[in-house]
């Protein structure tokens, strides 16, 4: 990419698109809008450039990147259902956002999600050609349901430990089924099975490598890192003209100005903390929090920074008797990095770093369910450094010998508990304070119980043979319901997936409407998971992926954007999984046959929204990226 170390050209020009935030949604955003050449695309990003970074592109990298230069390394504050901790939230510090961090699980949720939002233009029959259309499947399952020829490239990991193929085993003999494409929206989610990754050719799919690096040549893309948007600037007619930045780690503070053009538009792509965080900071948001910070009022918006949603978690883990068998210990010899695996990536792209660790799994139906799975438990081909999940990604590189073992991660999938983001200061460097509203519902506490008993259950069944071991976390000491609870609020972690707090809908509580576009203002919408308004029942990055592809195709056609309600057709009870029912995690889960019309159903009901137009064919030797970096 070609530097541009001045400000000077970025105040020079104006923009149809000034793009708050680097992420996932922002590198998809910058690619589809500035494909065709006529439209000028500036995008902000207050993390690093550095995208490729080898430990960003390696998958098990991830274990060096939780408290690094590439995290924004955020924390609650006291948490309330969590015996006042402060939980640890990763997010990603870095051009691609936490798409360069995340374990690269790629998975939508099921059918029935999207119906549940309620929102018009987003059900499961409006999303399901944006999430084909991005995709690049290299597994070639469920056609249907699976796009080729994207950018989004979803594939299996090129490496499987003999725990994780025990695990499978395990899982089907107990009861729980089978499942080989968690995205196959014709047949429940439950059982177990290999999670799909966004992974290319056994290296991490980040937003960065996957959208931005093929703008790379564009001149009408302006792309500036290491620099922080603080806030947005509006006329007299609440009408955005504009952004105010300034250069992260300059100790002057000197601010800059990037201008629109008439009818341009602000584009919020900063996240579930920092979209809220930005608004608020612009003057929407909640008047009388605003007030409190002497922030002018543009636009009184309740519900920016409320319902901020996460997948809590909880680990059972086990020792195993066995040598040499863990992903952890194979990376370690003698104490010192173990060159082989390193080798086999670098020549081939294979083996073990190709793994984030828990890329095996399954969905179930607890008691506490209320139709659709609950629980999703991630399996670990590794004994836990300690029970707060995030002990392990944060303190593996610091401990040289390690145990042998395997583990269960409990993670409530379905979420109910809500919390929210506020303001510590009008200076947008200030962290916010976050309340994560942990276990705040009592069923997310149930989940997790649930899941604590069935991942002891799972790993004491004889059939993991000579790995079979003794439990090291709860532990003895913790068997009674009232035990385990206190257990899970003692270590319970994020499994990084927060959304929802820039809420989209049509109700009071809505920050955007099913356009994106802010309440109260014009020209500026948010386009990333923080308009999510209920958490979807799997990893969040693939439904941001789709939110942003969905946004580009009718920001650049607006004749797509979404209708009112009377229009959308009622395809719920036909393409939504049949309802599991509930059952204890002992039980075993069934599927009903899926119905034979599901693809055709879908077809149909996406007919006569028009399709994007195509895009004009762009000469690549003839664009060139200009990218800015403090």
């Amino acid at each position: 990419m070609h530097i541009v170390a001045s400000q000077n050209k970025i105040a020079a020009e104006s923009y149809d698109y000034i793009i708050a935030g680097g992420g996932l949604a922002g590198c998809l955003l910058a690619e589809r809008l500035s494909a065709d050449g006529t439209k000028s695309v500036l995008m902000i990003e207050a993390g690093r450039s550095d995208y490729d970074n080898i430990k960003i592109r390696i998958p098990a990298g991830i274990l060096r990147l939780f408290r690094s230069v590439y995290d924004w390394q955020h924390e609650t504050s006291g948490e309330k259902g969590c015996n006042g901790r402060n939980v640890f939230l990763q997010r990603g510090k870095v051009l691609g956002g936490s798409s360069c961090t995340n374990v690269c699980l790629h998975m939508r949720g099921s059918a029935q999600d999207y119906n549940d939002w309620q929102v018009p233009g987003w059900s499961a029959a409006d999303v399901l050609p944006y999430f084909k259309k991005s995709q690049d499947d290299q597994t070639g399952r469920s056609p249907e349901f699976h796009g080729t020829g994207g950018e989004w490239v979803m594939d299996e990991v090129k490496y499987q430990n003999p725990l994780s193929a025990t695990f499978l085993k395990v899982g089907e003999t107990y009861g729980l089924g089978t499942n080989d494409d968690f995205n196959n929206w014709s047949r429940p989610q439950t059982g177990v099975g290999r999670y799909q990754v966004s992974e290319k050719k056994g290296e991490r799919c980040s937003g960065a490598t996957a959208f931005l690096s093929k703008a790379s040549k564009r001149k009408n893309l302006v792309v500036q890192a290491g620099a922080m948007v603080r806030n947005i600037d509006f006329d007299d007619s609440k009408t955005a003209t504009g952004i105010t930045y300034d250069l992260m780690g300059d100790d002057t503070c000197t601010k800059f100005k990037a201008s629109l053009k008439e009818g341009g538009e602000v584009i919020v792509c900063s996240g579930a903390i920092a979209s809220p965080q930005l608004l608020m900071c612009s003057g929407i948001g909640p008047a009388e929090h605003l007030e409190e910070h002497g922030i002018t009022v543009v636009s009184d918006v309740p519900g920016v920074g409320e319902n901020l949603q996460d997948h809590p978690a909880a680990v059972v883990s086990f020792k195993t008797p066995k040598k040499g068998v863990s992903v952890t210990s194979q990376l370690r010899l003698f104490g010192f990095t173990n060159p082989i695996p390193v080798l086999k990536w670098l020549l081939f792209k294979t083996g073990l770093l190709t793994s984030t660790g828990c890329d095996h799994g399954g969905f179930v139906c607890t008691a506490a369910s209320d139709g659709q799975p609950d629980l999703q438990v991630r399996f670990l081909a590794a004994k836990a450094l300690g029970p707060d999940g995030m002990t392990t990604f944060t303190q593996f590189r610091h401990t040289k010998i390690l145990e042998d073992g395997y583990s269960f991660q409990s993670v409530a999938a379905r979420a109910k508990s809500c919390g929210r983001i506020r303001l510590a200061s009008s200076n947008i460097h200030t962290k916010p304070i976050i309340d994560g509203g942990y276990l705040s519902d009592p069923s997310d506490l149930a989940t997790l119980r649930e899941g604590i008993k069935l991942g002891r259950q799972l790993g004491q069944q004889d059939g993991w043979g000579e790995y079979k071991g003794e439990e090291v976390y709860p532990g003895p000491d913790v068997q009674t319901d009232e035990e385990i609870d206190e257990y899970i609020k003692n270590t319970l972690h994020t499994a990084n997936a927060l959304t929802g707090t820039c809420k989209m809908g049509c109700g009071d509580d809505a920050v955007v409407g099913p356009d994106l576009r802010v309440r109260g203002v014009n020209g500026v919408r948010v386009i990333d998971s923080s308009v999510i308004p209920r958490i979807p029942g799997g990893q969040t990055g693939t439904p941001t992926v789709m939110i942003a592809e969905r946004a580009a195709a009718f920001l650049l056609n607006p004749e797509l954007e979404p209708q009112p309600p009377a229009v959308v057709p009622v395809v719920d009870e036909v393409i939504s999984a049949p309802p599991a029912e509930a059952t204890t995690v002992s039980e075993e889960v069934t599927a009903d046959e899926p119905q034979e019309t599901v693809s055709e159903v879908i077809e149909a009901a996406v007919e006569e929204e028009a399709e994007p137009e195509p895009e004009n064919e762009v000469v690549e030797e003839e664009e060139e990226i200009q990218t800015t970096e403090a």
